[in-house]
């Protein structure tokens, strides 16, 4: 069985441009990409250059770009249609071959061996198994640079930002309890508050690292000893006040404020998050979501005393309040009887699909008392699904980080926009790329906040766009002052209920 595959070729010293050969190859079910590497080399082309060395994916050596995502050859299984491509944000040595000098010389200040001034009492040591399971994760990193090649923060930033995989080869020293150098301060110069924790990193990891929850970890560490940056002691300061992470909007009321007592008990619970109860331009959103629920089920709680989810404080690092804010959510759901409670952002609902459960275990010793939804995963399975009038709009879907990858909710607001009665889905290349809002960086960098999404607006551009269309607050807001920016001021950045709301209503 014949497979194709589509190589990236570029020798700098005789080539003025890199080319793309295809090549046909004996396809076999088992194989791995870099058998099919193997085959080029040996039998059709010898000047074909890559790396390898182990050949069972611990060492990182044979990464490469595979059908346009990042991974290494030898764990990755072929297919009969391949394109192999060098890891981006790398120098190309010749083909898939990278330098890896520039990583490697930055690595040789960071003095990443162990570093500690007193004798240990005893041998051998004792360490905190939570302790040592933080270093340890870490120490699986094989710098395979797959993160490196994704990484939306280098694509603008490449020489003041460490990167994902340095970053990680940080905090496995500055985990280990017995090491006694300031990694942390380390980690800050090299851009540490410049990720936007969007995820792309621990999706490529052949490993399964984190490398975001490692950064989120050393940030914690900073803040710990008072170094943070001031964009982080003014989220503190507002979360002390009103155990929100944002201040209201001058001159208008929160949300909740405004209402009633909306049903003290039922089935399920709106958790609408600071962004929708303080923004004034995002409240509706709340009323249109409570409106839809209360179509779906026959009580729908939504406490006025709801507080932070907590996403904030641990993107920042700063996590002293954490604890009492999410027992504060969860005692509040679970005392109005629900079962389920929907999130209208995907940051507050990645937090209390993790962090609350995790928080609620250690207090409890219990599961979670109910479970948390995204609101489209939610609606797509009510019966309202058929009921979907005519929406007469050509729409982009931008992928939220916090919701595609911090939730694992990648197709299901699709599938409801594709449901809609002439509405226009426009798939662009660069629906699933950041918008630079996430991580805290609108607050500690906006220079490259804006860079970053720069780079989004520019592929929307000359689309016939009407609606950008999400599920994220903090999107809407970081697209909006975009769009602003760039002068579109004819595409509308909505949420996605707000465009089930308009093909719910009577008149459709």
């Amino acid at each position: 069985m014949e497979g194709r595959v589509e190589v990236f070729r570029f020798d700098p010293e005789l080539d003025e441009a890199p080319l793309y050969e295809t090549y046909e190859f004996p396809y076999q079910e088992g194989m791995t990409v870099l058998d099919v590497a193997f085959y080029i080399y040996e039998q059709l082309d010898g000047t074909f250059s890559f790396s390898y060395c182990c050949r069972n994916s611990h060492c990182g050596l044979c990464g490469a770009k595979i059908n346009g995502r990042p991974g290494l050859m030898c764990r990755e299984p072929a297919t009969k249609e391949l394109k192999l491509e060098p890891l981006d944000h790398l120098n190309v040595v010749r083909d898939l071959l990278i330098d890896r000098e520039d990583y490697d010389h930055c690595k040789e200040g960071m003095r990443l061996f162990l570093e500690r001034v007193d004798k240990a009492e005893k041998i051998p040591e004792y360490i905190d198994p939570k302790e040592h399971m933080k270093f340890m994760v870490a120490s699986r990193c094989v710098e395979c640079y797959s993160c490196v090649s994704d990484c939306p923060v280098l694509e603008e930033m490449p020489h003041e930002f460490l990167g994902p995989a340095t970053l990680v080869q940080l905090a496995r020293h500055t985990f280990d309890p017995r090491d006694q150098l300031s990694r942390e301060i380390i980690a800050y110069s090299g851009g540490l508050y410049n990720c936007t924790t969007c995820g792309r990193c621990e999706v490529v990891c052949p490993h399964n690292i984190s490398p975001v929850r490692n950064i989120e970890l050393i940030r914690e560490r900073l803040v710990e000893k008072n170094l943070a940056p001031q964009a982080v002691k003014e989220l503190q300061k507002i979360v002390d006040e009103s155990k929100k992470a944002i201040q209201p909007s001058r001159g208008h009321s929160p949300y909740l404020d405004e209402k009633e007592e909306l049903n003290k008990t039922g089935p399920v619970g709106l958790f609408i998050g600071c962004n929708i109860d303080y923004d004034f331009r995002m409240k509706k959103i709340a009323e249109e979501a409570r409106l839809i629920l209360e179509k779906t089920a026959t009580e729908v709680v939504v406490p006025k005393e709801q507080v932070c989810c907590g996403t904030p404080l641990v993107e920042m690092g700063s996590t002293a309040k954490l604890r009492e804010l999410v027992l504060e959510n969860v005692k509040l759901f679970e005392g109005s009887g629900c079962k389920e409670v929907i999130s209208l952002c995907g940051g507050c609902g990645s937090g209390m699909m993790k962090t609350w459960p995790e928080i609620f275990q250690e207090e409890k010793g219990e599961e979670l008392p109910f479970e948390v939804r995204d609101f489209s995963q939610y609606f797509l399975e009510t019966e309202l699904m058929e009921k979907l009038g005519p929406v007469k709009k050509k729409i982009a879907y931008h992928q939220a980080c916090s919701l595609h990858r911090g939730q694992g909710v990648e197709d299901e607001p699709q599938r409801i926009l594709k449901a809609i009665p002439e509405l226009v889905l426009i798939e662009t290349t660069v629906d699933d790329n950041c918008c630079g809002g996430g991580g805290g960086l609108r607050l500690s960098n906006q220079d490259l906040s804006q860079k970053i999404l720069n780079r989004k607006i520019r592929g929307l551009k000359e689309k016939g766009i009407e609606s950008l269309v999400t599920g994220c607050p903090t999107c809407i807001k970081q697209l909006r002052h975009g769009l602003i920016r760039n002068k579109i001021r004819k595409v509308k950045v909505e949420h996605l209920v707000s465009i089930i709301a308009h093909a719910l209503r009577e008149e459709n």
